[in-house]
């Protein structure tokens, strides 16, 4: 009986431990429960509250997903972020100042709390993090009054900074609470959306679609209409409705339903529940990913992330979507980014002769700015619970099939090496084909240059066996050293 009830036991252990993400060297674990969803950088970890069991079976659900972000930073953090000392006892105090203000009705604002000032944050995200007050959203943020309050989550003391706005149709609620243990400071953030309290209601679309067929009367009103379409506009006119479309509106509480507030407390409450700090260890945790589908696992380099698609389909198998990068190459195409040059684009009518002329110089300088910045990306894909018949044929005739492959693949990548333009060249290729009745593999090496000034290396591999099938696509530039245990890696991505 006991042996029983210690199985028992070690069975909970083990089912709790592989619906939970953790860190030993942040010193903080958290229930995800399986996500269908997830990215991983140094410092931070975000995942979909939905798991990838749940995710087609209640459409309800997948509308109302909600994303939790779990991001920490260290006492050395702390202490450039604020200008002075921190540990979990400055926390505990600076969590008392504000409880007494809250108690004595005071706003919190009315004295100096360096530790809610989350713009320094966001200016702090270069260092392997990624906050919700990051860029765009940031400059959002500020024009909204926030809540902020005190008070213990799950036996955690919790110092919360809530907003609630609607953007458009749609509303969203974001939650931060602060805590603190081991002289560490974890953000965990909630972002909640609901998209049916603000979407048109029917009577609202037809409205508008009788509106639509209104204006189209007569052809004297059309003509006036598509003159007043070519009108052009300025640069500046089109960024002003663009902002006015992401605009934010404070929201009051007393104005949402009470269920929709109940469910996006809810699911930040149950981030809190799930989330647990521990001693950290002095071993650093590596980023890397597993496909469970191909049986793989990828160990990243240090400033990289990764995002995962995870969806398990009924009684048809389980499918990964992994796309991992450097986080800094990401951020330094978005510091680059042009947005005034996009805004006077988009200021041109269609119907304008330069209109084509300047889409193409966008095109061009928008792909000139990634292709300076971005010099890695590797993608894979895969699938479990193979049922296609095609499959299996594939595999059941390897050497005919092979030359029927190889044929096809060899001559497409011929012609593709034989049509090269400014924007694309194939340089060279190398092709690897290994076809038994256990599996089968398809292995392309291809040198392309875009842009002309940009030389790429390319890996693809294609493999399946009598129970799934994976691609891996890896991208590099020539000029640019690649970690060798990677490379090792993305060469060993097939069955």
């Amino acid at each position: 009986m006991k042996k029983i009830t210690a199985l028992a036991a070690a069975l909970v252990l083990c089912a709790a431990h592989a619906s939970a993400y953790e860190n030993s060297y942040a010193g903080y674990s958290v229930k995800d429960g399986q996500p269908y969803y997830k990215l991983e950088a140094k410092k931070v970890y975000a995942y979909t509250n939905i798991s990838s069991k749940k995710v087609y079976q209640n459409e309800e659900d997948f509308k109302n997903t909600a994303v939790n972000i779990v991001n920490y930073y260290t006492a050395e953090d702390m202490e450039q972020i604020l200008g002075e000392k921190f540990s979990t006892a400055y926390f505990d105090a600076e969590y008392e100042k504000l409880a007494l203000l809250e108690r004595s009705q005071l706003n919190p604002k009315t004295v100096s709390v360096p530790l809610l000032e989350l713009d320094k944050y966001a200016e702090h995200d270069s260092n392997g993090n990624l906050t919700i007050q990051s860029k765009v959203l940031k400059e959002k943020l500020e024009k909204l009054t926030p809540l902020i309050k005190t008070g213990k989550i799950a036996g955690k003391k919790a110092i919360t900074i809530s907003y609630l706005y609607k953007q458009g149709d749609v509303l969203v609620k974001i939650d931060t609470s602060l805590v603190s243990a081991n002289d560490r400071l974890y953000l965990l953030s909630t972002v909640n959306t609901d998209q049916d309290l603000y979407a048109p209601k029917k009577d609202e679309k037809d409205a508008d679609a009788d509106a639509d067929i209104d204006d189209i009367d007569t052809d004297e009103e059309s003509d006036e209409n598509d003159e007043a379409k070519t009108e052009p506009k300025s640069a500046a006119s089109v960024k002003e409705e663009m902002e006015k479309a992401l605009e934010v509106e404070n929201v009051f509480v007393r104005d949402v339903p009470a269920e929709t507030m109940q469910r996006f407390d809810k699911a930040h409450t149950d981030l809190l529940k799930g989330f647990k700090a521990f001693t950290p260890t002095s071993t650093p945790k590596a980023i890397s990913f597993t496909d469970a589908a191909a049986g793989k696992s990828v160990q990243l380099p240090d400033d990289w992330f990764y995002g995962q698609l995870n969806l398990k389909y009924k009684d048809k198998g389980t499918f990964y979507l992994t796309l991992a990068s450097s986080l800094k190459e990401m951020q330094e195409v978005a510091a680059n980014t042009d947005y005034d040059s996009i805004y006077s684009v988009l200021a041109i009518p269609q119907a304008d002769p330069e209109y084509q002329k300047k889409v193409t110089e966008l095109y061009s300088s928008g792909a000139r700015n990634v292709l300076q910045h971005w010099n890695h990306l590797l993608i894979t894909a895969s699938v479990d619970n193979i049922t296609d018949a095609e499959i299996k044929e594939l595999l059941s005739t390897p050497v005919a099939n092979r030359l029927a492959v190889e044929s096809f693949i060899s001559e497409g990548l011929q012609r593709m090496k034989g049509f090269s333009n400014e924007y694309f060249a194939l340089k060279d290729y190398k092709t690897n084909f290994d076809f038994t009745q256990e599996k089968a593999l398809i292995g392309i090496n291809a040198d392309t240059d875009l842009l002309k000034d940009f030389a790429y290396n390319n890996k693809i591999l294609l493999s399946c066996n009598q129970k799934a099938a994976t691609a891996m696509l890896f991208i590099k530039k020539t000029d640019v050293e690649t970690e060798k245990k990677l490379e090792q890696q993305v060469n060993e991505w097939h069955f």
